[in-house]
């Protein structure tokens, strides 16, 4: 009995490793193209925004929006996308992901260190956020009342198929 412990623990740490690189050298390979291997990437304006090319962006069509308002929203737009700019830089990225397989396949789990990568995380998130309903409320403010409310109807729409 005792000597199945050792051998489920290397089996879950292999696992747990081997699933860390795998997502590692996927992103890799994403970033980088390997030799002369094409790449297929989206169509030009397809998915380049992130979060405002998603469910806001088709809610915004099925408003009707005026060209008046098109323009206020893609300032506004604009003006979020450049203060997004405190994106970590590939370097932080790369060491923040060298700090989880070292916390990994570390022999003793350093719980603290695991608590301090979280709350890194997790911040960096809530400021994405709060940005991101910050330029939300400022769109919303744009829409006339009759938009206001068929944005609210399909806000609330899709919180019920979620």
């Amino acid at each position: 009995m005792k000597t199945c412990l050792p051998i489920k623990a290397a089996l879950v740490a292999l696992i747990a490793s081997s699933a860390l690189l795998t997502g590692q050298l996927y992103a890799q390979s994403a970033e980088e193209p390997a030799g002369s291997a094409q790449v297929e990437r989206p169509a030009a304006g397809k998915y380049s925004h992130g979060h405002a090319r998603s469910g806001m962006h088709k809610m915004l069509r099925k408003l009707e929006l005026t060209e008046a308002q098109k323009a206020d929203v893609k300032a506004i737009v604009e003006k979020y996308k450049t203060q997004g700019s405190d994106k970590p830089s590939a370097e932080a990225r790369a060491a923040h992901k060298a700090e989880m397989l070292s916390l990994i396949t570390h022999a003793n789990f350093d719980e603290t260190k695991a608590q301090e990568l979280i709350a890194t995380k997790q911040e960096y998130k809530a400021v994405q956020m709060l940005q991101h309903l910050k330029m939300q409320n400022e769109i919303y403010q744009l829409l006339t009342p009759e938009q206001q409310t068929k944005f609210t109807q399909r806000l609330e729409k899709q919180g019920k198929k979620r």
